[in-house]
C-alpha cells in the first residue's frame, strides 16, 4: 500500500482547504444574492386577451378582471400595426390595389376625395384620420422613422390623406421568412394602449421592434411615449432579428433604458442553453449593467402541441431551478377536454400562480440578480432599485484558484511519480501567476473557465483516487454482505464529500452576475463528462495491473498500454466494444442540450415522479449508473475481485461524481439547490446501489466460476 503522504501532498492538501474556506465565503455570499431574488412576475400578451374577448363574446374589462385575479402581473404591449389600428378604426388604412375597387362611402368615406381623383397607385398604402387624434399623430410620426420621408406624401389636405409606398399585401397568415407587409408591419407602442393596460390594474412590458432606418431620434420617440403614458414599464424583451439601437445606437438605447430602471428581458432559448438570440443582445446587456431578468416562454408551434397539465409542470419548475423570473405565458388557443378556451386559461394561469407561490416565491415585479446591499430602493417608475452587478472580489477568487491548481498537481503527482515535490509546487505557483495577471488586468472571463474546467475534471478523479486508497489495505474477503453495504455507504458520502469540494470551487469561481443570467456559460461540458473517466483510467492503470501474471508492485503504464494493444481480439470483446460505444454515445449525447440523443418516455415519467416526490430531481447519470457502480465496485474490492473487474466499476463510480460537480456548471441553478440535488441523488443512488449489491451477491456463486474462466482467458 503506498504512503499516504506520498500520494497525497500534505502542502498541496493545505492549500485546497484554504482554497474551499474562500470558495465557501464567495458561496454564502451567492446564495444571498439569489436568496433576496424572489419575486416573479407573471406575464400575458394583451393583444391576446383582447382577441379572446372578441372571438368569445366576453367583455374585455370583464376578461381583464378575471386574468388579474388569477395572478397575471404585467401585460406585454407591442408595436401597433395600420391593420390594427384601422380594425379598432382608430384611424382608416387601405392597400391601394383595394382602394381601387372600392366604392364610394367606403371606411364611413374617409377615402371618398381620393377616390374621386381616381389617382391611387396599388403598390402604396393609405392612410386618414379615424376616431382617435392622438393616434393619428402617432402614426404619422412612426410612418416616418420608419420608411423615411422619401417614400411618404401627403396625396389630399382636405381630409388629409398619406400615400406610403411598398408591399400593400395584407397576409392571412404571418410569413416569418420576409419583411412583415406595412399593413402589418410595427410601428411603434401607443400610449393609449399602455395606459388601456394601466387602468385595467396591470403592470407593462413592451416589446418594440429595431428602427430602420437607426437614429437615436426614434429612439427618443419610444421612450418619450413611455414617459407620456405614465404607466410602469417593469421590463424590455426585444422582439424581431435584433435589439434596440442595434447596430449603432445600443449604448444609447441602454441609457434610456437604465435612466428608467427597466429591465432587459432574456428570452431562455427553446433548448434551455443561454437565450433567444438577437443581433445586438449582449451589447445591451452590459450597457444596462446586467439589470436584467430571465423569461421562459414556451414556443408558439410546441404550446398547440401541449396539453394544459403538460404545459403547466414547466413554470414553478423553471423558476426555482432555472432562477426564470418572468413566466411570459402563452394562451392556449382551442379547447382541450371539453373545457372552452376562457375557463381552460383562466384555470392554466391560477394553477401556474399557485404552484409558484408553493414553492415560496412571491408575485410581483420580477426579482433580479445585482449586487449584496441592504433594502433595496424604489426608483421613479415605482420598479425595486437596482444597486448594480454583482462581480466577486478577484483576492477571493485567486485564493479559490489555488485549489484547482493544487489539485492538477497533486493528481499529476499520482501519474508521474517523478513529479512530485518541488516539481508540483513550480506548476501551482506558475498558475498562480497566470490566474493573478488574468484576473487583476481584465474580467479574467478565460482563466476562470480553465479553472473550472480543471475542478469539473480533477476533484471527481482525486475522490475516487481516495477510496481506492483505501481499499488497498483490504487483505481479506470474509468481510458480511451488510458490513460491505454499510462501508460502502460512508464511502460513497466520503467521495461525494470530496468531489463537493470541487463542486464548490466552481460555483464560486463562476459566480457573478452574468454566469447566473447565462450571458456567460461554462464550455466544454461533454468534454467534462469524458475526462474524468478517462483520467481514473490513467490512474487506475498506473497503479494496478489489470493482468494478473504482472503483480501489483510497481506497474509501468507504458506496458499495460503496450500489452493491452497486442491483446488478440475476439467476438467476444467486439461484442463487449460495440456495447461500450453504444453506452458512450448515449452518456455524450444526452450531456448538455444539444446531443440530439431522444429522451425515452419511460425516463420522462420517472423525471416527472422524482420533481413530484423530492425537492431537487437528481441526475440520472449519478443515482443510476455512477453510485450504484461505486457500490458494486466496494463489493468487488472485499471480495477479492479481479483488477479488470475493479476498474470497470471505477470507470462507471466516477460518472457519478463528474456529473455531481458537473452539476454546479449551471450557474443559473441556484447553488443551494444543487447541494440538494447531489444529497438526493446519493439517497437515491445508494438505495438502488444496495439493491444491486444484494442481487450480484446472490447470482455471484453461479457465475464465479465463468468469470474465472474469462478473466483467465484475458
Amino acid at each position: 500500500m503506498q504512503d499516504w503522504k506520498n500520494r497525497y501532498n500534505p502542502i498541496l492538501v493545505c492549500c485546497i482547504v484554504i482554497a474551499f474556506c474562500a470558495a465557501l465565503w464567495l458561496m454564502q455570499i451567492r446564495y444571498h444574492i439569489e436568496k433576496q431574488n424572489d419575486t416573479v412576475e407573471q406575464t400575458l400578451d394583451y393583444q391576446g386577451i383582447l382577441m379572446m374577448a372578441q372571438r368569445e363574446g366576453q367583455g374585455c374589462d370583464r376578461l381583464l378582471r378575471q386574468f388579474k385575479e388569477a395572478g397575471v402581473t404585467t401585460l406585454i404591449v407591442y408595436d401597433t400595426t395600420l391593420e390594427r389600428l384601422d380594425r379598432e378604426q382608430r384611424i382608416s388604412a387601405m392597400p391601394g390595389d383595394v382602394l381601387q375597387k372600392a366604392a364610394p362611402g367606403v371606411h364611413r368615406g374617409a377615402f371618398d376625395a381620393l377616390l374621386a381623383s381616381g389617382k391611387i397607385d396599388p403598390d402604396a398604402v393609405y392612410v386618414t384620420r379615424g376616431s382617435d387624434e392622438a393616434a393619428w399623430e402617432e402614426v404619422k410620426e412612426d410612418l416616418g422613422w420608419r420608411y423615411g420621408n422619401e417614400r411618404i406624401r401627403a396625396v389630399s389636405t382636405a381630409p388629409e390623406i398619406i400615400e406610403v409606398k411598398g408591399d400593400s399585401r395584407v397576409l392571412l397568415e404571418p410569413d416569418y421568412r420576409a419583411k412583415a407587409p406595412m399593413m402589418q408591419a410595427p410601428l411603434g407602442v401607443s400610449v393609449k394602449e399602455l395606459q388601456d393596460v394601466q387602468k385595467a390594474g396591470f403592470l407593462v412590458a413592451i416589446r418594440p421592434q429595431n428602427y430602420l432606418p437607426y437614429n437615436t431620434k426614434a429612439i427618443d420617440s419610444l421612450f418619450d411615449r413611455v414617459d407620456r403614458s405614465g404607466v410602469q414599464v417593469t421590463t424590455y424583451i426585444p422582439c424581431g432579428t435584433d435589439v434596440l439601437g442595434f447596430p449603432k445606437d445600443i449604448a444609447y438605447a441602454g441609457k434610456k433604458l437604465a435612466e428608467r430602471n427597466i429591465r432587459l428581458g432574456l428570452l431562455e432559448h427553446v433548448t434551455q442553453l443561454q437565450f433567444a438570440k438577437f443581433a445586438g443582445l449582449d451589447d445591451l446587456l452590459r450597457a444596462v449593467d446586467n439589470n436584467a431578468v430571465r423569461v421562459l416562454n414556451i414556443d408558439a408551434q410546441e404550446n398547440s402541441k401541449l396539453m394544459m397539465p403538460d404545459a403547466l409542470r414547466r413554470w414553478a419548475l423553471a423558476d426555482e431551478e432555472r432562477n426564470i423570473r418572468v413566466n411570459y405565458v402563452r394562451l392556449f388557443l382551442k379547447p382541450q377536454n371539453g373545457v372552452d378556451i376562457v375557463d381552460l386559461n383562466l384555470d392554466y394561469m391560477r394553477q401556474i400562480t399557485q404552484q409558484v407561490k408553493d414553492r415560496g416565491y412571491k408575485i410581483g415585479v420580477a426579482g433580479v440578480f445585482q449586487k449584496p446591499g441592504d433594502a433595496t430602493a424604489v426608483s421613479a417608475n415605482r420598479n425595486p432599485g437596482y444597486r448594480g452587478s454583482y462581480d466577486p472580489d478577484r483576492s477571493m477568487l485567486l485564493l479559490v484558484a489555488l485549489g484547482a491548481w493544487a489539485a492538477l498537481a497533486m493528481y499529476m503527482g499520482l501519474i508521474i511519480p517523478s513529479a512530485r515535490g518541488g516539481k508540483q509546487y513550480i506548476l501551482v505557483i506558475v498558475g498562480m501567476l497566470i490566474t493573478a495577471f488574468c484576473l487583476f488586468m481584465g474580467r479574467g472571463l478565460s482563466i476562470r473557465q480553465g479553472l473550472a474546467f480543471i475542478s469539473a475534471v480533477v476533484y471527481p478523479v482525486l475522490s475516487i483516487s481516495v477510496i481506492l486508497t483505501l481499499w488497498e489495505g483490504i487483505k481479506t474477503n470474509d468481510r458480511p454482505l451488510p458490513g460491505v453495504i454499510f462501508t460502502a455507504l460512508w464511502q460513497l458520502a466520503l467521495a461525494i464529500a470530496l468531489s463537493l469540494i470541487g463542486a464548490t470551487l466552481n460555483g464560486s469561481i463562476m459566480g457573478d452576475l452574468r454566469f447566473f443570467l447565462e450571458a456567460d456559460i461554462y464550455r466544454g461540458v461533454k468534454l467534462t463528462f469524458i475526462m474524468p473517466v478517462l483520467l481514473t483510467l490513467l490512474l487506475f492503470l498506473r497503479w494496478y495491473s489489470i493482468f494478473p501474471e504482472q503483480g501489483e508492485g510497481g506497474v509501468d503504464l507504458f506496458s499495460q498500454f503496450v500489452k493491452i494493444c497486442k491483446t488478440k481480439l475476439t467476438l467476444g470483446h467486439f461484442v463487449i466494444l460495440g456495447v461500450l460505444l453504444f453506452v458512450a454515445y448515449i452518456f455524450v449525447g444526452r450531456s448538455g442540450h444539444t446531443g440530439g440523443v431522444p429522451v425515452p418516455a419511460i425516463e420522462i415519467k420517472l423525471r416527472l415522479f422524482l420533481e413530484q416526490v423530492m425537492y431537487a430531481r437528481p441526475r440520472e447519470k449519478e443515482f443510476m449508473i455512477g453510485h450504484p457502480a461505486f457500490f458494486l465496485a466496494a463489493y468487488a474490492a472485499y471480495r477479492q475481485a479481479p483488477n479488470l473487474c475493479k476498474l470497470a466499476l471505477a470507470l462507471g463510480a466516477v460518472i457519478g461524481q463528474g456529473s455531481l460537480v458537473q452539476t454546479f456548471c449551471h450557474m443559473r441553478t441556484p447553488a443551494m439547490m444543487s447541494y440538494i440535488r447531489a444529497l438526493d441523488g446519493y439517497l437515491l443512488g445508494a438505495a438502488l446501489g444496495i439493491v444491486a449489491v444484494v442481487i450480484v451477491a446472490a447470482i455471484m456463486p453461479y457465475i464465479r466460476p465463468w468469470l474465472r474462466r474469462f478473466m483467465l482467458n484475458e
